[in-house]
């Protein structure tokens, strides 16, 4: 390669690297009151809610997550009662002496109303004719533990099926259910209401939620016999709950809507009481597939279709369920981790670089501008991927894959070092270095990325990102190392006089050189 094209190639590379670093790493302000802001790929990218850290603005970044307890019609915690019953004593204590005996009354009421559970210092109170059957109740009825479990298997359902980490679903005191979901997904208040909403998926039209005539369905029949499943789905940067249809639902729909074009109608979905979406509409649907939009993200479109599909297939439950002591949970590894993580992988890649750089000398530009690449671009791959996000399974890969990278490097290196000790040319012992080592760095990359697939096709979230991270990390070190290293390597040497590419690479010949 000639001098020119070394030096124009080389040019364009760095600016290609300068500005994959600046768009990865700065974040900064602009415009008219600094009313715009630039966001760095890094900034941007989804963290693990075990990381935590500090944003630009100096607020908590989001890591940890969201906690909530999903309370069952009946039951309520031992402090809402104290303070219910606080509150009638209270007003008991303070009543006109005409009222004071009512108010007395309502307070032996409200305390026979409800029992202590699971003993007289329990943490929830049970409301004796809905859980236990009767004003007189002192042990759950099958019924309600048979309702609850259902509803709890619906709510698995629901958050499995975000294929999120770090979502967390578990049974509290019994009978009320505790969930946590990241802070960074950004639409924890949606998935923690709407996943909250229990019983049957139906559909009606009219004027409002709570007056609108619902789906009639005939002895045998389910809402399955009109209503296949809920997806979501988007178009550009519009996103959709999709809800399918079978023949029966498409006529349904189609009757519901038949004067539409002379007066709106207003369609419903529900899941029990609550109507999750609503669609006005001023012409007559004849199709199997709606397609609603609304003011719905990726995130949210989905989580509304999990909610409705779940309800659909999911086992009966008669129970309803409210969100409360909703708290905000901090990183699991500190608010510090984050700050640490980025000092480790600063001090990996000096420690590596340091290598290059004492062991071959100016052949170590070669090694750095090919890793400077694959760094980058698996920055935007993390980035753009939705399936991935920052955390330790994610860091895990791309050590590991930056490992591989250098390693192949290494070998390559090496192979041409000795090839070069024997008296060949540099440009001959670079060909003979590369060729022996092709073939044996070609199954390696191969191998760890056939890993990745198996890793990802398992299918457990953690597993996944590490198992997807893993793959694109191995095809992107061994394209690097095979070819991207090796035209940098050119490249550079292109500058060096003949009698200099030893030195240049740290290279030292033990025979004379016979060409």
């Amino acid at each position: 390669m000639s001098k020119v094209k070394s030096a124009v190639a080389l040019t364009l590379i760095t600016i290609l690297i300068l500005g994959m670093c600046f768009m990865c790493t700065v974040s900064f302000s602009y415009g008219t009151d600094r009313m715009y802001t630039f966001n760095s790929v890094v900034s941007m990218l989804t963290k693990d809610a075990k990381l935590g850290g500090q944003l630009a603005d100096g607020e908590n970044y989001l890591g940890g997550g969201y906690t909530a307890v999903y309370y069952p019609e009946g039951v309520i915690s031992a402090q809402q009662y104290e303070d219910d019953l606080n509150a009638l004593k209270e007003t008991a204590a303070n009543a006109a002496a005409a009222d004071k005996a009512e108010a007395e009354e309502a307070v032996g009421k409200y305390e026979a109303k409800y029992i202590r559970y699971p003993d007289a210092n329990g943490p929830i109170c049970l409301e004796k004719e809905t859980v236990c059957g009767s004003e007189n109740g002192t042990e759950v009825t099958e019924e309600f533990k048979k309702n609850f479990q259902n509803a709890v298997s619906q709510f698995r359902t629901r958050y499995e099926g975000l294929h999120l980490e770090d979502v967390k679903l578990q049974i509290a005191d019994d009978y009320t259910v505790a969930v946590t979901v990241p802070a960074y997904t950004g639409a924890q208040g949606v998935i923690l209401t709407q996943f909250a909403y229990t019983g049957a998926f139906n559909m009606g039209y009219g004027s409002d939620a709570a007056s609108a005539t619902k789906l009639t369905l005939a002895k045998g029949e389910t809402v399955r016999d009109y209503v296949k499943g809920a997806h979501a789905s988007f178009n550009g940067s519009t996103y959709f709950v999709v809800i399918d249809l079978t023949d029966a639902g498409r006529q349904v729909i189609a009757d519901w809507t038949a004067s539409a074009a002379e007066t709106a109608v207003t369609m419903y979905f529900y899941v029990g009481d609550n109507a999750l979406i609503s669609l006005s509409v001023n012409e007559t649907i004849d199709e199997n597939t709606l397609g609603i939009s609304g003011s719905y993200t990726d995130e949210t479109s989905k989580v509304v279709a999990l909610a409705m599909d779940t309800a659909l297939r999911g086992a009966e439950t008669d129970l309803t369920f409210r969100v409360e002591d909703v708290v905000r949970t901090h990183a699991g590894f500190s608010d510090l981790a984050l700050t640490l993580i980025y000092v480790s992988a600063g001090l990996l890649i000096l420690g590596m670089l340091a290598f290059f750089f004492l062991r071959y000398r100016g052949l170590g530009l070669a090694h750095l501008y090919t890793f400077l690449i694959w760094f980058f671009l698996m920055l935007f791959i993390v980035w753009g991927v939705p399936q991935l996000h920052l955390g330790i399974e994610t860091l895990l890969a791309l050590i590991l894959g930056g490992a591989l990278l250098a390693v192949s490097d290494v070998m390559t290196y090496e192979a041409a070092r000795k090839e070069y000790a024997m008296g060949r040319t540099m440009a001959s012992a670079v060909k003979a270095g590369y060729k022996k080592c092709f073939w044996r760095l070609f199954d390696l990359h191969i191998a760890v990325a056939v890993l990745g697939v198996l890793l990802f096709a398992i299918g457990l979230t953690e597993l996944s990102v590490f198992g997807l991270t893993l793959c694109i990390g191995a095809v992107l070190s061994g394209l690097g190392s095979l070819f991207v290293s090796r035209f940098h390597w050119a490249a550079f040497l292109s500058f060096v006089s003949r009698d200099g590419k030893g030195k240049f690479c740290n290279f030292k010949q033990e025979v004379e050189d016979d060409d």
